[in-house]
């Protein structure tokens, strides 16, 4: 009986499989494709069994591609975490990490908090990219993801890293202009900011329970709230934005709050991994930064 030896190999075609194709794989491992091909071409010939069909999109798995990647999957993971276990911290918290992150969020936040991290261990490599949009961790390569908002993504890891506090606010002279706006209802009828102009609604709660839904006509919209920020001391309407981006603003009187009685629902902060990289450790090290940070503002 020939002893199978290429485990390499096998985990390689693991990364490969869950990223569905040579050129996420490529982007998550940060091994060529050239490589992976010959790697996984060499596994096929080594077990004598057809693995993985080529498409135009990717891979797709054989039958007994399926089976072998069922089967060794958890063990590969099993592996990683024995390793991560006998590791010191130095050794552990080191390696490249690829983030991405709201772009206001990392700015004010995050970004301070990842620079310390660097600081403290050398030996990891930030790679941060700032976006809006939703990434694919697996498809797009990145090791950890920060998203505001419901989470529905199924077979990763994730933390709630905090529930934040909004505030309804705009200037005090477009306050004084509106004296009108004495209830929830009215907010309909004055111009409000907000990140997109389609599908605004505003969830408040009053102080002793009642709730109420408002859809205000958005005048200027911006993916930036900072931009809001600007805007709303610049008299152009009501806001729905974080405390801790308009704390400032408040304090030097720039802004006020509107029907301060009211709040609006808070924005869950949440990151995402996956469960089976050998980066797990310093991910979750990381991750722990962040929820710190925010416990400490609460």
């Amino acid at each position: 009986m020939t002893t199978f030896g290429d485990f390499d190999g096998l985990a390689l075609f693991i990364r490969i499989a869950e990223a569905g194709g040579l050129a996420a794989a490529e982007r998550s491992t940060g091994i060529s494709k050239a490589t992976l091909s010959r790697r996984l071409t060499a596994l096929e010939d080594a077990l004598n069994i057809r693995l993985v069909r080529r498409t135009k999109k990717g891979i797709v798995l054989t039958d007994q591609g399926q089976q072998l990647f069922d089967s060794s999957r958890d063990a590969l993971l099993i592996a990683e975490q024995a390793v991560s276990t006998i590791q010191d911290e130095k050794v552990a918290l080191s390696g490249t990490v690829r983030l991405s992150l709201p772009p206001d969020l990392a700015t004010e936040v995050l970004a301070p908090i990842l620079i310390g991290f660097k600081q403290r261990y050398p030996d990891v490599v930030i790679d941060m990219t700032l976006g809006d949009r939703r990434v694919s961790l697996i498809e797009e390569g990145y090791d950890l993801v920060v998203r505001m908002g419901a989470v529905a993504d199924s077979g990763l890891m994730f933390k709630k890293i905090a529930s934040l506090p909004r505030t309804l606010v705009a200037s005090p002279a477009f306050v004084a202009a509106h004296p009108e706006v004495k209830a929830p209802s009215d907010i309909n009828g004055v111009s409000a900011l907000a990140i997109r102009r389609d599908l605004v609604e505003w969830d408040l709660r009053s102080d002793d329970g009642q709730m109420a839904k408002v859809h205000p006509k958005i005048g200027f919209a911006a993916n930036r709230q900072t931009i809001l920020i600007e805007a709303a001391i610049s008299g152009l309407g009501v806001a729905n934005l974080p405390d801790f981006l308009i704390d400032r603003a408040l304090a030097a009187g720039d802004l006020v709050r509107v029907l301060p009685e009211w709040r609006p629902s808070p924005v869950e902060m949440t990151a995402l991994w996956q469960k089976d990289r050998i980066t797990g450790r310093l991910i979750k090290a990381i991750v722990a930064e962040f929820t710190e940070a925010f416990t400490d503002k609460g």
